[in-house]
């Protein structure tokens, strides 16, 4: 996903309609200077004045490419940049320690191309799932286990949900929790096996006695995976499983993965099956 923020001036050489990027939609950043500047709108800016020092190469259109959950105005507000700022004056190393102080921003490059124009390229830090926790209703975690701070979007809203754990700490902190770590590596290794796979998983519960319970979103099977790191061999058992179960037309309310060489279903009729 890219975003493109326009910084518009009255000036023949601002003429936006010379600087087409990639055919990019273009957004006028003047239109959300109150939110992005505390209070200092950009029409405090005179625009007969920008420019008007010899060797001057104002400021006049940012580009932001690769946000995904954060908006267009969180990165220019992280950014720190204002409309008419001298080109050359501007700190890139600066810009870019301000979007990686976000624990929302892996990594960032900032560009400049003159006369006018500073590009923001971003990688995200994304969500794995999503904690539900008792106080805050739930926090999204990254897949190192870090908790994402609240942002004003977020395009995830169908990833896995985690529950059964204590309660998070703050954004931009690590959730240091075994239990949490094996619910990632569960769902990781899941997509990395098959994606299909992975969007089944609706919730992986951490349940007392049980250790890992993975539910299902066709049909909310119990799937209990015990305690102890997952492997692909495992998912690949689980997959076949669930593939012969709906070729048949049957419906799981359990599958249970804990025991060696052997998996137990208890369909929804009461009938219990095991396969090796």
């Amino acid at each position: 996903m890219k975003g493109v923020r326009r910084m518009r001036t009255e000036r023949r050489d601002c003429d936006r309609s010379q600087r087409e990027v990639g055919g990019a939609k273009r957004i006028a950043i003047a239109a959300c200077a109150a939110l992005l500047l505390a209070g200092v709108g950009f029409s405090a800016y005179k625009a007969s004045a920008w420019g008007d020092e010899v060797g001057r190469f104002p400021l006049c259109l940012l580009e932001i490419i690769g946000n995904v959950v954060l908006t267009e105005e969180e990165v220019v507000e992280l950014a720190g940049l204002e409309p008419g700022m001298d080109l050359l004056s501007i700190d890139l190393g600066r810009v870019e320690a301000a979007m990686i102080s976000s624990p929302r921003i892996e990594r960032a490059c900032v560009t400049r191309q003159l006369p006018d124009h500073v590009l923001i390229r971003l990688e995200e830090k994304l969500p794995a799932a999503i904690v539900i926790s008792g106080a805050s209703g739930f926090v999204e975690v990254a897949d190192d286990g870090s908790v994402l701070p609240v942002a004003e979007r977020t395009a995830f809203v169908d990833i896995p949900l985690i529950s059964g754990l204590g309660e998070p700490p703050s954004g931009g902190e690590v959730f240091d929790s075994e239990n949490l770590r094996a619910a990632l590596n569960l769902l990781r290794t899941a997509r990395e096996f098959s994606p299909l796979l992975w969007m089944e998983i609706s919730e992986v519960r951490i349940a007392p006695g049980l250790g890992l319970v993975i539910y299902t979103v066709a049909d909310g099977a119990e799937i209990r995976f015990g305690s102890g790191a997952c492997n692909t061999i495992e998912l690949s058992q689980l997959w076949a499983v669930l593939s012969d179960l709906r070729a048949r037309g049957v419906t799981a309310e359990t599958i249970d993965m804990r025991f060696r060489n052997q998996i137990v279903v208890r369909t929804a009729g009461g009938g219990r099956h095991g396969r090796v």
